[in-house]
Protein backbone atom coordinates (compact mmCIF):
# COMPACT_ATOMS: atom_id res chain seq x y z
CA UNK A 1 0.00 0.00 0.00
CA UNK A 2 1.25 3.65 -0.97
CA UNK A 3 1.62 5.84 1.91
CA UNK A 4 -0.12 9.24 2.06
CA UNK A 5 1.75 12.30 4.28
CA UNK A 6 -1.14 15.25 4.18
CA UNK A 7 1.36 18.53 3.77
CA UNK A 8 -1.65 21.09 4.23
CA UNK A 9 -0.76 24.80 3.46
CA UNK A 10 0.91 26.27 6.86
CA UNK A 11 -1.87 28.81 7.36
CA UNK A 12 -0.57 29.94 10.87
CA UNK A 13 0.35 33.10 9.93
CA UNK A 14 -2.55 34.51 8.54
CA UNK A 15 -4.68 36.73 10.65
CA UNK A 16 -8.64 37.07 9.81
CA UNK A 17 -10.67 39.91 10.49
CA UNK A 18 -12.67 39.61 13.71
CA UNK A 19 -16.10 39.76 11.72
CA UNK A 20 -15.92 36.55 10.13
CA UNK A 21 -18.29 34.72 12.69
CA UNK A 22 -21.09 35.02 10.80
CA UNK A 23 -19.63 33.93 7.74
CA UNK A 24 -17.80 31.14 9.66
CA UNK A 25 -20.92 30.04 10.90
CA UNK A 26 -22.59 29.78 7.12
CA UNK A 27 -19.99 27.70 5.71
CA UNK A 28 -20.10 25.12 8.52
CA UNK A 29 -23.74 24.58 8.79
CA UNK A 30 -23.79 23.94 4.56
CA UNK A 31 -20.80 22.09 4.41
CA UNK A 32 -22.55 19.54 7.48
CA UNK A 33 -25.79 19.91 5.13
CA UNK A 34 -23.74 18.61 2.36
CA UNK A 35 -22.20 15.90 4.22
CA UNK A 36 -25.60 14.67 5.46
CA UNK A 37 -27.05 14.88 2.03
CA UNK A 38 -24.54 12.56 0.75
CA UNK A 39 -25.07 10.43 3.28
CA UNK A 40 -28.63 10.60 3.24
CA UNK A 41 -28.46 9.67 -0.64
CA UNK A 42 -25.99 6.73 0.29
CA UNK A 43 -28.91 4.93 2.28
CA UNK A 44 -28.33 6.67 6.25
CA UNK A 45 -30.12 7.47 8.28
CA UNK A 46 -29.99 8.85 12.24
CA UNK A 47 -29.09 6.27 14.98
CA UNK A 48 -27.68 6.73 18.35
CA UNK A 49 -24.36 5.34 17.58
CA UNK A 50 -22.28 5.21 14.50
CA UNK A 51 -23.19 1.57 12.69
CA UNK A 52 -21.57 1.16 9.19
CA UNK A 53 -23.40 -2.11 8.68
CA UNK A 54 -27.02 -0.32 9.53
CA UNK A 55 -25.67 2.81 7.86
CA UNK A 56 -26.62 4.72 10.79
CA UNK A 57 -24.80 7.73 12.16
CA UNK A 58 -26.12 10.01 15.28
CA UNK A 59 -24.80 13.32 13.10
CA UNK A 60 -27.48 12.63 11.04
CA UNK A 61 -29.28 15.84 12.51
CA UNK A 62 -29.73 19.34 11.81
CA UNK A 63 -26.45 21.21 11.98
CA UNK A 64 -27.62 22.77 15.42
CA UNK A 65 -28.69 19.45 17.00
CA UNK A 66 -25.25 18.96 16.34
CA UNK A 67 -22.91 18.43 19.77
CA UNK A 68 -20.51 21.35 19.96
CA UNK A 69 -17.01 18.97 19.35
CA UNK A 70 -18.92 18.13 15.93
CA UNK A 71 -19.88 22.00 15.36
CA UNK A 72 -16.51 22.62 16.07
CA UNK A 73 -14.83 20.13 13.71
CA UNK A 74 -17.07 22.33 11.34
CA UNK A 75 -16.06 25.22 12.40
CA UNK A 76 -12.36 24.87 12.21
CA UNK A 77 -12.36 23.39 8.70
CA UNK A 78 -14.51 26.42 7.56
CA UNK A 79 -12.01 29.20 9.20
CA UNK A 80 -8.75 26.91 7.47
CA UNK A 81 -10.90 27.47 3.95
CA UNK A 82 -11.54 30.90 5.05
CA UNK A 83 -7.31 31.69 5.57
CA UNK A 84 -6.45 29.78 2.46
CA UNK A 85 -8.32 32.39 0.52
CA UNK A 86 -6.54 35.11 2.17
CA UNK A 87 -3.83 33.73 1.70
CA UNK A 88 -3.80 32.83 -2.11
CA UNK A 89 -4.80 36.44 -2.11
CA UNK A 90 -8.30 36.51 -2.28
CA UNK A 91 -10.34 39.33 -0.30
CA UNK A 92 -13.82 38.94 1.20
CA UNK A 93 -16.45 41.40 0.83
CA UNK A 94 -19.98 41.33 2.08
CA UNK A 95 -21.83 43.55 -0.28
CA UNK A 96 -25.05 43.96 1.22
CA UNK A 97 -27.80 41.75 3.58
CA UNK A 98 -29.68 39.26 1.48
CA UNK A 99 -32.59 37.32 2.43
CA UNK A 100 -30.17 34.39 2.89
CA UNK A 101 -27.79 36.10 5.10
CA UNK A 102 -31.34 37.01 7.34
CA UNK A 103 -32.01 33.64 7.22
CA UNK A 104 -28.62 32.81 8.65
CA UNK A 105 -28.87 35.51 11.51
CA UNK A 106 -32.15 33.71 12.20
CA UNK A 107 -30.31 30.48 12.64
CA UNK A 108 -27.11 31.80 14.69
CA UNK A 109 -29.85 33.80 17.12
CA UNK A 110 -31.41 30.38 17.88
CA UNK A 111 -28.19 28.48 18.57
CA UNK A 112 -27.78 31.24 21.41
CA UNK A 113 -30.36 30.52 23.55
CA UNK A 114 -31.31 26.98 24.38
CA UNK A 115 -34.81 26.37 24.39
CA UNK A 116 -36.30 22.95 24.84
CA UNK A 117 -39.61 21.50 24.00
CA UNK A 118 -41.06 20.83 27.91
CA UNK A 119 -43.19 17.97 26.85
CA UNK A 120 -40.20 15.83 25.28
CA UNK A 121 -38.04 16.97 28.17
CA UNK A 122 -40.58 15.38 30.73
CA UNK A 123 -39.92 12.31 28.28
CA UNK A 124 -35.93 13.09 28.72
CA UNK A 125 -35.98 13.87 24.86
CA UNK A 126 -34.21 17.71 24.33
CA UNK A 127 -35.79 18.73 21.28
CA UNK A 128 -34.46 22.37 20.77
CA UNK A 129 -36.91 24.91 19.76
CA UNK A 130 -36.02 27.26 16.93
CA UNK A 131 -37.66 30.71 17.19
CA UNK A 132 -41.38 31.21 16.16
CA UNK A 133 -42.01 28.10 16.18
CA UNK A 134 -45.55 27.40 17.46
CA UNK A 135 -45.51 23.42 17.65
CA UNK A 136 -42.46 21.31 18.13
CA UNK A 137 -41.22 19.71 15.47
CA UNK A 138 -40.90 16.58 16.92
CA UNK A 139 -44.07 15.43 18.87
CA UNK A 140 -46.16 18.07 17.88
CA UNK A 141 -46.93 20.07 20.98
CA UNK A 142 -47.90 23.27 20.97
CA UNK A 143 -45.53 25.60 22.62
CA UNK A 144 -46.86 28.49 24.36
CA UNK A 145 -43.86 31.00 24.22
CA UNK A 146 -44.06 34.86 23.79
CA UNK A 147 -41.63 35.29 21.34
CA UNK A 148 -41.40 38.97 22.01
CA UNK A 149 -39.26 38.18 24.57
CA UNK A 150 -36.61 37.07 21.57
CA UNK A 151 -36.70 39.87 18.80
CA UNK A 152 -33.98 39.80 16.75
Amino acid sequence: MKEYNPKPIDLSEVELPDNLTELREAIAENAHDIWALSRKNEGWTYGPKRDDDKKQNPCMVPYRELPESEKEYDREMAMQTIKLMYKLGYELVKRKDTDLYRTLMIKIFNASFDLKCPKCEKNGIKTPIAIYDVFCSKCGHELDIDWDLYKL
